[in-house]
């Protein structure tokens, strides 16, 4: 049995999209990954360095066989808003720098919301065939290890994440009905600061939501059965304290706040 991945095809996709990746499991095709665009770039000035990578529009369709009511529910991953993803990448200079809010890296993430349609058989393929690249995983062991090698490297690492609520949509009956269920995730912020030998983490899970819509006469009516919750939390981290001298301080002081009901642990 032959196994294909990466498979550059323009042919079936706009001229302003980047390229088409094809996943084929022996003759049977998929589904199709369609990039508008991907950037790479990396500037050194100094001891200074900034890596910058983002990716456009993602689509990935699927190429099964199976009819489905509604067009779009054939879209199994999309993206909403102008980008993907972006990543940013630096490493500073601290040579004689004595400011406690300083950070050695720093890590920026942004992301969009990523659109998914659950349709059972085009997904239980799509596991199998990513499940028979396990024999890379000698591959991905020795990645692991490197980066855990390099991670217990790294110190005072600035963080700054924003994820746009990733959205899960469960057709009732794809192939009959436009019904669906409705899962959006909420929006995933998180940033961390330094003052000495105090870091501060702020996180948050903004906008949870579930819905349900279904067509009675043709006309759409949306239930909401869960709306608008928020979730946010806060952690405080001491490094290197003497407890010789301190008792009552902890190493990690932890908060969450839910504000949709007022709740504070």
């Amino acid at each position: 049995m032959s196994l294909s991945l990466l498979v550059v095809d323009t042919s079936n996709v706009d001229a302003d999209d980047f390229g088409a990746v094809l996943l084929q499991n022996g003759s049977l095709q998929l589904a199709t990954l369609a990039l508008s665009t991907a950037t790479l770039s990396v500037t050194l000035f100094g001891n200074h360095m900034q890596v910058t990578t983002s990716l456009g529009d993602v689509l990935l369709t699927d190429d099964s066989a199976l009819p489905t009511k509604v067009a779009d529910f054939k879209k199994i991953l999309s993206i909403e808003g102008s980008e993907a993803a972006e990543l940013r990448y630096e490493t500073f200079d601290l040579a004689n720098n004595d400011d406690p809010t300083r950070v050695n890296s720093l890590v920026v993430f942004k992301a969009g919301a990523l659109k998914l349609v659950f349709l059972e058989k085009p997904m239980h393929d799509l596991y199998v065939f990513f499940m028979k690249f396990a024999k890379l995983k000698s591959l991905y062991d020795a990645a692991r290890m490197a980066a855990v090698q390099r991670a217990s490297e790294i110190e005072r690492m600035g963080f700054d994440v924003s994820i746009s609520s990733p959205i899960v949509i469960f057709p009732f009956d794809p192939q009959d009905s436009e019904d669906q269920f409705t899962v959006r995730l909420g929006e995933v912020t998180a940033k961390n600061s330094f003052n000495g030998a105090l870091q501060k983490i702020a996180a948050a899970l903004s906008g949870i939501q579930l819905t349900s819509t279904t067509s009675v006469d043709q006309r759409a009516s949306t239930l909401k059965i869960v709306d608008d919750v928020t979730i946010s939390t806060s952690v405080e981290q001491t490094q290197n304290i003497d407890r010789s001298k301190v008792f009552d301080s902890p190493d990690i002081h932890v908060s969450l706040l839910d504000t949709k009901w007022g709740a504070t642990y």
